[in-house]
């Protein structure tokens, strides 16, 4: 029999939490040095993302977050989502292929999916924007709509355009007094930088296939564009216009030759004024919207939630790199968004540069 003592290693254990601080410690001197490598850093720290387990090759999920506010205790939920900014499939997400618009979508679709969701609030506060990318997300609100979930748009200072779009998609509308809304129609716009290329004695060398080709290049002088290519054009927008109203027709209850004669033509509308006009339902704050979405579900108390992307380094290192990148980062706000060329939007006139 052994009497002696158990060895004692000379090594003490080094705690797990200090053990991840210098995990952490580490890393952080090693971006530090590989972000100063500009573009070659960056693409040496996602593939650390990759070694580390980061980028296994699997989509990421969104994933719900308990909000303020709400009931405490309760078991049923509300979901609240997002619906900010320049609506566009050029704005990124987190989740998907389709940027934003994938955001939205998915968080829609779980929404739709949880039971314990009873009802859905669309807080918008956006401009508008691409044309498709509106009616991707309107379309997805109206899918969630057949789970039997009443769904209420919240508006905040702004849902134009767009923005409107998406919100008439819903069962109620509670918009504040001084909510801008409205603006329905679509905006088409393209540079013309012709008359500079004369000056400058440049003339342009053009190549087609049919007449149309280069129906929409900038290079064409104003005497170059025939009728038929306005015509063509102008069919293009009053196409998408008519879907608008459309649509706002259909969600509003109304007549689509009366919103033609009347406020479709482009207009923004107060809050208060739209409210006048049965664009909205109600006038309110967000708390009221919450009031409205548990009165059409039926309950009483309900706790409110939110879908927002998981820790992702790959995300943690976009944002790092953007801080560095001003002209990476996308602020969309009138002073500096410009229409791109070729692109067909539902903007309100403030936003047109």
């Amino acid at each position: 029999m052994n009497d002696l003592p158990p060895k004692i290693s000379d090594e003490t254990p080094v705690p797990a939490s200090r053990l991840r601080r210098k995990c952490w410690m580490v890393f952080a001197v090693i971006v530090a040095v590989l972000a100063g490598l500009g573009g070659l850093g960056y693409t040496a720290l996602l593939g650390m993302a990759t070694l580390i387990g980061e980028d296994d090759g699997e989509p990421l999920k969104l994933k719900e977050k308990r909000m303020l506010g709400g009931d405490a205790g309760a078991e049923d939920k509300i979901a609240v989502i997002y619906v900010r900014d320049l609506i566009s499939f050029m704005v990124p997400g987190y989740v998907g292929e389709e940027g934003m618009v994938g955001d939205i979508k998915e968080a829609l679709a779980k929404a739709a999916k949880d039971k314990k969701v009873k009802a859905i609030i669309l807080a918008i506060d956006s401009p508008g924007g691409e044309v498709t990318a509106s009616d991707v997300i309107h379309h997805a609100v109206t899918e969630a709509r057949k789970s039997g979930k009443p769904i209420v748009a919240s508006m905040g200072p702004l849902a134009a355009s767009g923005g409107y779009y998406v919100a008439v998609g819903a069962d109620w509308i509670v918009a504040h007094p001084t909510t801008l809304t409205g603006s329905i129609g679509v905006i088409f716009s393209l540079w013309n930088y012709r008359g500079l290329m004369d000056k400058l004695g440049v003339k342009p060398m053009v190549w087609k296939s049919g007449k149309m080709k280069d129906m929409l290049s900038p290079t064409k002088s104003e005497t170059e564009i025939t009728p038929e290519e306005r015509q063509i054009v102008e069919r293009l927008v009053m196409t998408d216009y008519d879907r608008f109203v459309r649509v706002v027709a259909d969600g509003r209850r109304m007549k689509v030759e009366e919103l033609k004669a009347g406020l479709a033509d482009g207009r923004v509308l107060s809050g208060t004024e739209a409210l006048e006009h049965k664009f909205v339902d109600q006038l309110g704050y967000f708390e009221d919207a919450v009031a409205k979405a548990k009165s059409l579900a039926k309950i009483e108390q309900a706790k409110l939630v939110k879908y927002a992307a998981p820790f992702s380094l790959r995300k943690l290192l976009g944002l790092f790199m953007e801080s560095r990148a001003s002209g990476l980062r996308i602020q969309m706000t009138p002073d500096n968004f410009e229409l791109q060329t070729g692109r067909l939007y539902y903007l309100p006139p403030a936003w047109l540069r």
